[in-house]
């Protein structure tokens, strides 16, 4: 009767822990150009953020933490006109937000976060991909790579 129990118990956490571990949205919007491997990231190494810059080092990308300088330029007369816009020293920009859940949801007790990452063109301004959606780090980054090595069709 124990054994029984046992077993429906066990179903019923690993049917919980699938469901909470596994949505990614992902959105495409070009391709990324792997001729240029330079990426500005937000500093720090703490928990995705950390596990998404390493496997952006091991697959070869140079991180950048600061971006380029401010610019402002314009012409003085009649009708005075200054812009000022930043500028960055690389191809890329990564930009990431999550929260950490629990780490009894993933059975390799890392952290399970609800995340949003983006992968900015820095050039033209534009979104090269989004992914969005909850689930175990490892999975996350998994997902972030798919997309990063994903051709735009």
């Amino acid at each position: 009767m124990i054994e029984k129990i046992f077993k429906v118990g066990l179903i019923v956490m690993l049917t919980v822990f699938l469901a909470n571990c596994a949505t990614h949205n992902v959105q495409r919007y070009g391709s990324v150009d792997s001729s240029n491997k330079t990426v500005t990231v937000p500093p720090g190494s703490e928990g995705l953020k950390g596990q998404l810059k390493q496997a952006l080092v091991n697959e070869g990308w140079k991180l950048v933490v600061y971006r380029g300088p401010s610019v402002i330029e314009g012409e003085i007369g009649e009708k005075t006109k200054v812009q000022q816009y930043n500028t960055f020293n690389t191809k890329y920009r990564l930009i990431v937000s999550y929260n950490e859940r629990d780490t009894m949801l993933c059975l390799n007790f890392r952290p399970a976060v609800e995340y949003d990452i983006s992968f900015i063109d820095n050039k033209s301004g534009t979104e090269v991909f989004t992914i969005s959606g909850h689930g175990c780090e490892p999975s996350v980054v998994e997902n972030f790579l798919n997309a990063l090595h994903a051709k735009n069709k």
